[in-house]
């Protein structure tokens, strides 16, 4: 029983090296491509949403630096417009509906892949005049959390593109 066991790990060794070897990776964890790498190009490069987009994609692999690299996003300003949702007894706004947009350009080299495309996300809220400044709070984690749900659209849009492109 001893004996089987070396085996075992043996012949396991020797089929992850295969599989290794001749490239196979599991869905989601393979890179992009050697030239995946996309350069993030903002109108506003210290703006917190620029940056935001810029740590999902490193953390999805695929950040590059702006000079030489084919692949280039182009991120425009981000527009935040605040509307009254609705209004209280005393005529003022109670609830207010967020909307936080962005367009968007892909390119590589000249060649324009997608874009300009504009992409938004909603969120709305109730105001309580009795805690102004829980409510301040409140519109700046929903601020920050719909800077994030634009980053995923960013990343779900610029994965379906390299993969149309073959990379």
């Amino acid at each position: 029983m001893k004996r089987r066991t070396p085996l075992r790990l043996a012949l396991m060794a020797l089929v992850s090296l295969t599989l290794g070897a001749c490239g196979f990776t599991l869905r989601g964890n393979a890179p992009a491509a050697g030239d995946g790498a996309v350069a993030l190009v903002s109108t506003e490069p210290a703006g917190a949403l620029a940056g935001t987009v810029r740590d999902a994609l490193q953390s999805a692999g695929l950040s590059g630096r702006p000079s030489g690299n084919p692949w280039q996003l182009q991120l425009g300003a981000e527009t935040l417009v605040s509307r009254p949702g609705s209004v209280n007894s005393r005529a003022r706004a109670a609830q207010h509906d967020l909307e936080l947009s962005v367009e968007i350009t892909f390119t590589r080299g000249d060649t324009t892949v997608f874009g300009p495309a504009r992409l938004a996300t909603q969120r709305s809220y109730y105001e309580d005049l009795s805690t102004i400044a829980g409510s301040t709070e409140e519109v700046a984690l929903l601020q920050q959390e719909m800077r994030q749900e634009l980053a995923q659209q960013v990343l779900r849009r610029l994965r379906a593109a390299l993969a149309d492109q073959g990379v």
